[in-house]
């Protein structure tokens, strides 16, 4: 009963895909339901038809500076951890809506490729209209994560307003985003100002998370075998299908490995050489670590270059 009453992760009733930035704290929701939630409330009136498909490092690729490019009209369809799974059920589900799809970015890495089924755990696991999978699967999911000490957490965060050190291991944290309800971007405001106002004292209090990386060019171990392939000659379909104008982005990681060359080759075969753009590696992205917030994400001016790389001759 508690559970329906508080609804700790926004998914039912009327509260199904909301998104509540506290001025204070934020409770780590499901980034692939709100999106999904979000795009089912707005389509009958926005009528997107230029998305943004990837994990969390696909929130830096702004809509306002894509459309200088395409002129469309954007959608972040995006998810934490986001799955080749999750990319193709979404491209699949777009077609299930008879949504025209103009123009798609994809980004991804190793990471990414990797992942050939529904993720789990309440924070990852898909939309059941984006997984064909039941709803009682996803609620009993949700429901097994409100752990007593996670509801002893919230009570506490209710009454008091204040969130305390221990409430970090349960997903509520300081509040470091700003969100548009219409295009569904998320923007790294805290980060972005302290920046701002003193880049050198953001990153000397960080200087430790920075580790040195290796000289020499490494690579990741292949990842795209049948089942990956499957997947992607899907999305593939589909996209030739839709006319879709289509880029594909392999993100330059803070670790420096570059994507396989075997899949890349399998990749530039499918979807083209002129549709997939390899940023993984050493290059003068990720040769400086001021172009990060920390190892995990690169920053939106890195995301603007890679734009400007990707349209230099439209």
């Amino acid at each position: 009963m508690t559970f329906i009453l508080i609804d700790p992760f926004m998914i039912i009733g009327n509260n199904r895909g909301k998104i509540k930035l506290n001025s204070q704290y934020n409770i780590t929701w499901n980034r692939d339901f709100q999106t999904t939630e979000l795009f089912l409330k707005n389509y009958s009136t926005k009528k997107y038809n230029s998305f943004i498909l990837g994990n969390s490092r696909s929130f830096f690729y702004r809509c306002n500076t894509w459309d200088k490019f395409i002129n469309g009209n954007c959608y972040h369809f995006n998810a934490s951890a986001e799955s080749l799974f999750g990319i193709e059920s979404k491209i699949r589900f777009l077609k299930k809506k008879n949504v025209n799809i103009d123009n798609l970015l994809i980004i991804l890495d190793h990471g990414t490729l990797s992942e050939i089924n529904n993720t789990n755990g309440h924070i990852f696991i898909k939309h059941p209209e984006i997984s064909n999978e039941s709803w009682l699967t996803f609620y009993k999911t949700m429901f097994s994560a409100f752990t007593p000490r996670y509801h002893i957490s919230l009570i506490d965060l209710i009454f008091t307003g204040k969130r305390k050190n221990y409430m970090i291991n349960y997903g509520i944290t300081d509040n470091v985003w700003k969100h548009n309800t219409e295009t569904n971007e998320l923007t790294y405001f805290l980060y972005d100002s302290i920046i701002n106002d003193n880049k050198i004292n953001y990153y000397n209090s960080k200087k430790e998370i920075f580790y040195n990386r290796d000289t020499i060019q490494l690579y990741y171990n292949p990842v795209i075998y049948e089942k990956q392939k499957e997947l992607l000659e899907n999305i593939y379909i589909i996209l030739k299908q839709k006319k879709t104008n289509y880029k594909i982005i392999i993100n330059p990681l803070y670790d420096q490995k570059c994507i396989n060359k075997q899949d890349l080759k399998y990749l530039e075969e499918l979807f083209g050489r002129e549709n997939v753009y390899d940023f993984s590696g050493i290059n003068k992205f990720t040769n400086d670590y001021q172009n990060y917030y920390e190892t995990s994400h690169y920053r939106t001016n890195v995301a603007d270059s890679i734009l400007e790389v990707l349209y230099e001759n439209n």
